[in-house]
């Protein structure tokens, strides 16, 4: 077999164990939470520390401020408004990538030991499953559903289990992590002062 297929692998796939110090149950839910809202915070005050909050702050509305003129001046068909706007789009335009940038700096520094703990750390902490729905919906890929729970509970020719679903309604470890992160990213960015206005308006 090819020796760099070997590397990528190891280096890419997350190694899940079958009995990790947390195995799936209330604590590791609550533990696999804390985690991470930690990590949801050590972004948020690296992004602080990286960037200038308020001036991206500031463009942003600007930027939010001329595509609402644009579209205004464009839905009313003022000709004389739409060339005096396109002549401020390449300056919106440099502010816009200038707030890119800005925006991957902290991802940059972030990206890497994050990378290597969803890799090496979490999956031989907690595994592959770590929490319980109480609603049981079906989200591919985050949660586990009947046709999950039917195949992984088939057993291989070893006797073990094909896969880590037992319960329908099991929330997978990324899938916990990514609900976690939906639910305290707004309340994390407003306690550390790091929200920025939405794109949209």
């Amino acid at each position: 077999m090819d020796f760099t297929y070997l590397i990528m692998q190891f280096l890419f796939t997350p190694h899940y164990v079958e009995h990790p110090p947390l195995p799936f149950s209330f604590s590791s839910m609550i533990i696999a939470a804390l985690v991470a809202i930690s990590m949801n915070i050590l972004f948020a005050l690296l992004r602080k520390k990286t960037t200038d909050i308020e001036k991206m702050s500031k463009i942003m509305k600007e930027s939010v401020e001329f595509r609402k003129q644009m579209m205004a001046a464009v839905k009313k068909q003022d000709k004389e408004l739409i060339a005096e706007l396109k002549k401020k789009q390449a300056y919106v335009n440099k502010m816009n990538m200038e707030v890119q940038q800005q925006q991957m700096k902290p991802m940059f520094i972030y990206m890497i030991p994050s990378f290597l703990l969803w890799i090496l750390v979490f999956p031989t902490i907690f595994g592959q499953v770590v929490a319980l729905s109480p609603i049981h919906p079906d989200i591919p890929w985050i949660t586990c559903n009947a046709d999950n729970v039917k195949n992984d509970t088939t057993l291989k020719d070893d006797g073990k289990p094909q896969g880590p679903c037992k319960i329908e309604g099991q929330v997978y470890l990324w899938g916990w992590f990514l609900i976690v992160n939906f639910a305290f990213n707004g309340i994390i960015s407003k306690l550390t002062k790091t929200n920025l206005p939405s794109v949209t308006g």
